[in-house]
């Protein structure tokens, strides 16, 4: 629940706000929380989502970002493989004369490229001034969501290799939970993401 007049959670039990002092009475609990004018100006957000389903959109909340994995990580995992089995296979049809190997290979690099392809699509990581989500699934769908004032840490892990290429992990511990949490795996300009999950959590 929160407080109508600063827009904060608050015990449903209480009679006052714990950070304005405003009496708790009737609809006041059932107001949304609200962007300060200091944290609206420092995180843009906007309305209609672009990946996520509108029907998850709950009313009066505004999408900060939504964004796929980093493609560098799919590229590694799949693509290069898929590329390199398809220009084997080429080699083997030319070279060789291989004709049905080199098509079976060349059948394997596209479908392990087009996997990689799919499976980088089916993920999707969004922030809104109300939750963390993740979507994924290519024909079943998973939904994680965790409420901002639920989040208690926040972890940044950058690899040698997502340094190079600007992608990182991003974990966060909630309350009620007993460990960290891998939130964001793989996610584009992950320190732009920390800090304007990190600003949302502290309004």
């Amino acid at each position: 629940m929160y407080c109508s007049k600063c827009g904060k959670a608050v015990d449903e039990s209480g009679e006052f706000c714990k950070h304005c002092g405003a009496r708790l009475a009737g609809d006041t609990l059932e107001a949304a929380p609200k962007l300060t004018v200091e944290h609206a100006e420092a995180v843009p957000t906007y309305e209609t989502p672009n990946m996520i389903p509108l029907d998850m959109i709950e009313r009066n909340e505004r999408m900060v970002f939504e964004t796929h994995p980093s493609k560098m990580e799919a590229f590694f995992k799949y693509i290069a493989g898929g590329i390199l089995l398809i220009a084997g296979g080429i080699t083997l049809m030319v070279v060789l004369g291989w004709n049905i190997f080199g098509g079976v290979l060349i059948g394997a690099g596209v479908i392990i490229g087009l996997i990689g392809f799919i499976k980088w699509r089916s993920v999707i990581y969004a922030l809104t001034t109300h939750r963390i989500i993740v979507l994924s699934g290519i024909l079943s769908k998973h939904l994680y969501e965790n409420r901002l004032d639920r989040v208690q840490d926040i972890r940044m892990d950058i690899s040698v290799r997502q340094r190079i290429f600007k992608y990182g992990d991003i974990s966060v511990t909630t309350a009620g939970t007993g460990g960290i949490e891998h939130i964001w795996k793989n996610i584009p300009e992950p320190r732009k993401r920390q800090k304007q999950l990190r600003t949302l959590v502290a309004g």
